[in-house]
């Protein structure tokens, strides 16, 4: 009796161990093809918001269809914070899981709404600078809480100022008109350092400070006339009118300089982020979240170098006051200046 006794004791340990391990593997397949709800909120009138999206969205569809996704999305009036607020919240009050929140606004706006909802639910934020600063995070290395996020890398304005690129693609330009937003978060120091630059070379320029969003156009087509070039700074609220800009451009027969992907498409030129990586790392932190279960407090605040794009676009040029624009001679310089070394493979000329 005591020989089949141990066998069945094996047998039945066997089996204890099968059972244990079938309910690990379908406890992690469970886990793993769970279906996660993605709140999306963005301003889908931005050209930059839009772009960012597009790439996450398809993200999220292509991996096991393990994510379903909500979007939570805000006019261009999105800059009135009464429906902002309105946005964040109805994302909160959602069932979805997780929520990404692209662009400074709509990061601060989530943020907030959050506290004020003491919500736990987890965010993560792209496409702003200075996290701690614009108080998203109390650190980038132990962001701690339920919010985490990517940074964009401003290697290449650090190194030169993006007007240096201007004088070297129209070394003609004389007199420049700057709109930027007068509460801009982190645009209004970088258009001072370019009024310096164009004092030190004798150009004069003009920055013109916008108070309300829907002033950029009447205000810069009150002044335009008395311009050579028209240029806005990447991060700038004024972003959003790039292509009622370049469209004034045209009409003047003034240079466009856009600072964004929003006015690409109607400026002569135009030295913008191509801001594809930061989805990348959005889809990646998601991930580690929802699917490896970690905190994303624990997780720190990502910086991505986001490669900039030089582009010029030739039929524009000839409607914008640059007809007679040697390309050649302009990448031939950028190639023997060393402070252009990161533009050297990024220009793009069509």
């Amino acid at each position: 009796m005591g020989i089949p006794t141990k066998i069945t004791q094996k047998i039945a340990l066997a089996l204890l161990l099968v059972a244990i391990a079938l309910g690990l593997f379908l406890t992690w397949r469970n886990s793993y093809f769970k279906k996660y709800i993605i709140g999306l909120v963005y301003v889908p009138s931005s050209a930059f918001h839009e772009y960012v999206n597009e790439i996450l969205i398809q993200k999220l569809h292509e991996d096991h269809d393990r994510f379903q996704i909500k979007t939570f999305t805000a006019s261009s009036a999105s800059f009135n914070l009464i429906q902002l607020n309105a946005t964040c919240n109805e994302a909160i009050e959602s069932d979805a899981d997780l929520i990404i929140c692209t662009g400074i606004r709509c990061a601060k706006g989530m943020v907030q709404m959050t506290k004020r909802r003491n919500s736990k639910k987890p965010v993560i934020f792209l496409g702003i600078l200075d996290a701690v600063g614009n108080e998203l995070v109390p650190s980038i290395t132990h962001p701690g809480g339920h919010v985490t996020g990517i940074e964009s890398n401003t290697l290449g304005h650090d190194l030169f100022n993006p007007i240096d690129l201007l004088f070297i693609v129209k070394p003609n330009v004389t007199k420049i008109l700057l709109p930027y937003f007068a509460s801009a978060e982190g645009t209004e120091s970088i258009t001072r350092l370019i009024e310096e630059k164009c004092k030190h070379y004798g150009i004069s320029i003009t920055l013109l400070p916008i108070d309300d969003i829907n002033e950029v156009l009447p205000k810069t087509a009150g002044l335009i006339s008395y311009y050579d070039t028209l240029m806005y700074i990447e991060g700038d609220v004024v972003s959003v009118c790039g292509p009622g800009l370049g469209k004034l451009a045209s009409q003047h027969n003034v240079t466009m300089f856009a600072g964004s992907i929003d006015g690409i498409k109607d400026s002569a030129l135009s030295y913008a982020a191509d801001p594809a990586c930061l989805a990348d790392n959005a889809f990646e932190i998601t991930k580690d979240i929802l699917i490896n279960k970690k905190n994303p407090g624990d997780i720190p605040v990502q910086q991505a170098t986001v490669a900039r794009n030089l582009i010029i676009n030739t039929r524009l040029c000839k409607e914008q006051d640059l007809a007679d624009i040697d390309i050649q001679k302009t990448i031939n310089t950028i190639h023997h200046d060393e402070r252009f070394a990161l533009v050297r493979n990024h220009i793009i000329v069509n």
